[in-house]
């Protein structure tokens, strides 16, 4: 239109094959999510009130990282899974007799001598890879049942108690997969870049029960309380103003994600498969072994298997039976209040904070990767040990 610059030419050319990258237009829906939630509140007597909530999501086009678009199709792996068990060398493994089709100055794999005719067989075969950043592909799927029941009390104070029972399924963690990859939560990799609707799973980051337990209270001593009331002096301002407050949390841990960390001799040709998984032994129990320290096999690595040689493994992207250690967490303070001054509108409050009171600890992740010697051992832990800290508030 008059008045507007051109947009900028591309940096490269999509012809140049020896060009480490090209760029150019794009073109792709935004993602968004839709929402929806019914909620029921009550008063209750006795101080107590209620909220019971169902709370839903859908996100559509939902970004990936990185998708790779020049995977070989699956049909020529079923083919040569076929003929491997035929006891023959599958094709897309084979040198073509062919003549070269491109250029005969490049190296690696496209070189003279050393092209597979499953390159000829990719989507782009002058490219050993090919992908789209930021591509609308995936979904998520979020629905969850959430309770609290918070109670006021007349000599003074608060809990709460909040409930979350929820299930978030998705074919896609996280659009910079490239930062949390392996953290907790982490991301679940893509196996088969050709089907991504298969690679729908519980979600990384699902959580699908946390209770929270927070409460602010006054103890009932001292000036106007319901014990020891009748004191005065330094008696009084001995047991007046004694308060806890705290935070509990009881969370279930993230789903883990199982990887094979192996070479077959599909991924080793180089066809732009994704990250493989292994296979799950049918009817097998995964659950923790009996007699054996949890520490040291948290799951049965028994139930897991190589994937084919010439194929995907069966495990799901996201395992939906088996999470890491869960948030146990104890947070208390006890205080004391004392007032002084015209009108005792001035107060000093000293504080002691107990973080991870019980000192228990949260155990990470136990290694997911199938060939890995630590194969579902639980080497380290998250989290701080107990910390007490001390503090002094003036208020006026």
């Amino acid at each position: 239109p008059p008045g507007r610059n051109p947009k900028p030419s591309p940096s490269g050319y999509a012809l140049n094959l020896q060009s480490f990258s090209a760029t150019g237009y794009t073109i792709q829906k935004n993602g968004s999510v839709q929402q929806w939630n019914l909620d029921f509140q009550r008063e209750l007597p006795a101080g107590f009130f209620a909220d019971v909530a169902y709370a839903g999501a859908h996100g559509v086009h939902l970004p990936q990282f990185s998708t790779n678009i020049n995977q070989i199709p699956d049909r020529f792996i079923v083919a040569a899974a076929v003929q491997a068990a035929q006891g023959q060398t599958p094709t897309i493994a084979q040198v073509p007799a062919a003549s070269y089709p491109f250029s005969p100055g490049l190296s690696g794999s496209l070189a003279v001598g050393n092209l597979k005719q499953g390159q000829l067989d990719r989507p782009f075969p002058q490219y050993t890879g090919l992908n789209l950043n930021g591509q609308g592909c995936c979904g998520s799927t979020y629905h969850s049942l959430q309770a609290t029941v918070v109670r006021r009390f007349a000599g003074g104070g608060t809990m709460l108690v909040a409930y979350t029972n929820a299930k978030l399924l998705a074919n896609t963690d996280s659009l910079t997969s490239w930062l949390e990859g392996g953290g907790t939560g982490g991301v679940g990799q893509v196996q088969d870049w050709n089907s991504l609707g298969a690679e729908r799973s519980l979600a990384s980051q699902d959580v699908s029960q946390r209770l929270v337990i927070s409460y602010v209270l006054d103890l009932p001593l001292g000036h106007g309380k319901k014990f020891l009331s009748d004191l005065s002096g330094v008696g009084e301002r001995l047991v007046s103003g004694w308060g806890v407050d705290g935070v509990t949390i009881f969370q279930r841990g993230f789903p883990l994600k199982i990887s094979y960390g192996g070479s077959t001799p599909l991924s080793a040709l180089g066809l732009g498969i994704g990250t493989l998984r292994p296979n799950v032994v049918a009817g097998c129990n995964k659950g923790a072994p009996a007699g054996v320290s949890r520490l040291n096999e948290w799951f049965n690595t028994a139930c897991f298997t190589a994937p084919p040689q010439w194929g995907f493994g069966s495990e799901s992207r996201v395992d939906p039976t088996l999470r890491q250690d869960g948030v146990k967490n104890f947070d208390f303070a006890i205080f004391k209040r004392t007032t002084f001054g015209p009108s005792e509108r001035m107060n000093v409050e000293f504080r002691t904070e107990f973080f991870n009171l019980f000192n228990h600890p949260q155990f990470a992740a136990p290694n997911t990767t199938q060939v890995s010697p630590n194969f579902g051992v639980v080497t380290s832990t998250l989290g701080n040990s107990r910390l007490v800290q001390f503090g002094l508030k003036f208020a006026f």
